[in-house]
């Protein structure tokens, strides 16, 4: 090629160099304050500490960063203060390499000193321990140094990775000097390695407002910092009818309540900016006692299962709560349903619960009820008091199961004590449940299934569940899945798991209480939704911060 034509091609590549970051800022949009519903009802107390149960929602995330995300819809985990992570051969070892060009909002350069003491804070106080590693075998934690440090455990367990995720980390600078950590009230203006700052002099009694950490560490689209809005105001309210009208008002672009007929109060009122999503949060579910007759009979709680439709449950309650599938995974974890645990689903079908009660010697009684050598299939089905919406699926679980000459007495309970104290001491037969479902399937079953937390009935079983299961296979499973990190491993290992769950039928899932989310494209851009579910828009936590640091204004 002649220099005159070499000349020319390096001219072309330069400019385009020049142009394509002009191209890339062009499309990046900054600006705009998003409101959200701050998740707190009544008047707001100003809390900032990252270690009070009752902290405002910003704390964790806008100010204080964890090492890791852990993003509960897709179950991937995010590395964030530390860049990345490395298990050791052993996989007992968690070696963490920090960022090095993240400051503190104070111009102080963030190390792995800082993390070091943030953990043995709650290594020395368990009530700072808020992500309760230290008590999930966490047994050292060494500065290997200024931007490394290493986490040893008793033993394999890659799930613990979650639990990194929510220890929150604080500046050593500002809290070396703090006497109860816990309790302190000075943190009137966080320190914090986070992408906002609060606004001095904002907070009121029902609102407060953040401004962009203008030297925040995470870069955006455009080669500047994140984020791309300008802040962010927390608007209160008394109680959920407040916070639903303002929802529906257009006062907040960001809103986390119930709101009765949804579609016909809120979309209808702009329905080209106002939306709506309900992606699946915890799992509620009937809790049969598996240790009480009749329900150490797998059959029978098979047919109580074939008896009950969660979709005419969760139509009737119209509170949003979606309908569980017979394998008791969520929508983004149904992939690790084999087919083969598909032949043991008990699907609705209330002729097929009848034969199959029939087979097991029951016949409908002069009371018009099943029964057996003279006992019936009549239960109290508990329930905690006041709690509308479980108690609207109990009656229709009761009528359901009536349908099969099963009969459920619906009987409210105060909660925690005795609705609680029953499912843990197995004081019961037939009751409501239910359990966190976490970032996968893993730590629904493991919280549910795993015969650790087993007790005789009249002990303490450890656990939410009560429902007294074991199954050798299920607990060999869900050891693996801890020793391997290995994705498909994981996925083969509660692939076992749900196919015996689906076989065995320790308990009737029922639905997922939904996250509620209602958002507004008016003025902003870039929501999680059904078509791009890239996170679960949860209040809490970091997850809320993947969406806040993807939000762009509309101009």
């Amino acid at each position: 090629m002649s220099k005159s034509r070499w000349f020319v091609f390096w001219s072309i590549l330069l400019a385009v160099v020049l142009v394509v970051p002009a191209l890339v800022s062009a499309e990046v949009r900054r600006g705009g304050i998003v409101r959200i519903t701050e998740g707190r009802q009544g008047v707001l107390v100003k809390n900032f500490n990252p270690f009070s149960p009752t902290a405002l929602q910003s704390t964790l995330g806008h100010f204080y960063e964890p090492l890791l995300v852990s993003n509960n819809y897709t179950g991937e985990i995010i590395p964030w203060l530390a860049k990345s992570y490395q298990w050791s051969e052993d996989l007992t070892t968690l070696t963490l390499y920090l960022h090095d060009h993240v400051y503190w909002n104070d111009g102080v350069k963030f190390s792995a000193d800082d993390v070091l003491f943030t953990f043995n804070l709650g290594r020395e106080n368990a009530a700072l321990d808020r992500a309760g590693i230290w008590q999930q075998g966490l047994v050292d934690v060494v500065k290997v140094d200024d931007y490394t440090l290493q986490l040893t455990f008793d033993g394999v367990n890659i799930p613990i990775l979650t639990r990194v995720a929510e220890v929150y980390i604080v500046p050593e600078h500002i809290w070396k000097d703090v006497e109860n950590p816990g309790e302190w009230t000075g943190n009137e203006n966080p320190v914090g390695t986070g992408p906002f700052m609060f606004v001095e002099g904002s907070f009121t009694e029902f609102s407060y407002s953040l401004t962009r950490n203008p030297n925040y560490w995470r870069m955006g689209e455009d080669g500047l910092p994140l984020p791309y809005i300008d802040g962010v105001q927390y608007i209160g309210a008394t109680g959920n009818e407040q916070a639903a009208m303002k929802i529906i008002n257009g006062e907040v672009d960001w809103g986390g309540y119930f709101i009765a007929n949804i579609d016909q109060v809120y979309v209808a009122r702009d329905p080209e900016h106002n939306h709506y999503w309900l992606p699946e949060g915890n799992i509620v579910y009937l809790s049969l006692n598996n240790e009480a007759a009749p329900f150490n009979n797998p059959k029978v709680r098979r047919a109580v299962a074939m008896a009950i439709d969660p979709v005419e449950i969760t139509t009737i309650m119209a509170s949003g709560a979606l309908p569980a599938d017979r394998s008791g995974v969520k929508k983004a974890f149904l992939p690790w349903v084999p087919e083969e645990a598909r032949a043991f689903a008990a699907e609705f079908d209330p002729a097929a619960a009848v034969a199959l009660l029939g087979e097991e010697g029951y016949r409908i009684g002069s009371s018009g009820i099943m029964e057996k050598d003279g006992v019936p299939l009549s239960f109290e089905l508990y329930v905690p008091t006041g709690w509308s919406d479980w108690i609207i699926a109990c009656e229709v679980i009761s009528e359901q199961l009536a349908a099969v000459g099963i009969q459920a007495r619906v009987v409210q309970l105060a909660w925690p004590s005795p609705f609680m104290d029953n499912l843990i001491n197995g004081d019961y037969q037939m009751s409501m449940g239910y359990a966190t479902s976490g970032s996968s399937a893993f730590f629904q079953f493991d919280n549910i299934l795993h015969s650790r937390h087993y007790a005789p009935i009249g002990q303490a079983a450890d656990t939410h569940s009560g429902v007294r299961y074991q199954n050798p296979v299920v607990d060999e499973a869900l050891e693996a899945f801890r020793r391997t990190a290995d994705p498909n491993e994981q996925a083969q290992l509660m692939g076992t798991v749900i196919t015996e769950f689906m076989r065995d039928v320790p308990f009737v899932p029922l639905f997922f209480n939904p996250i509620w989310f209602q958002y507004s494209t008016r003025n902003f851009t870039g929501w999680p939704n059904e078509e791009n579910p890239y996170v679960d828009p949860h209040f809490a936590g970091m997850g809320k911060m993947l969406i806040f640091l993807n939000l762009q204004p509309v101009q």
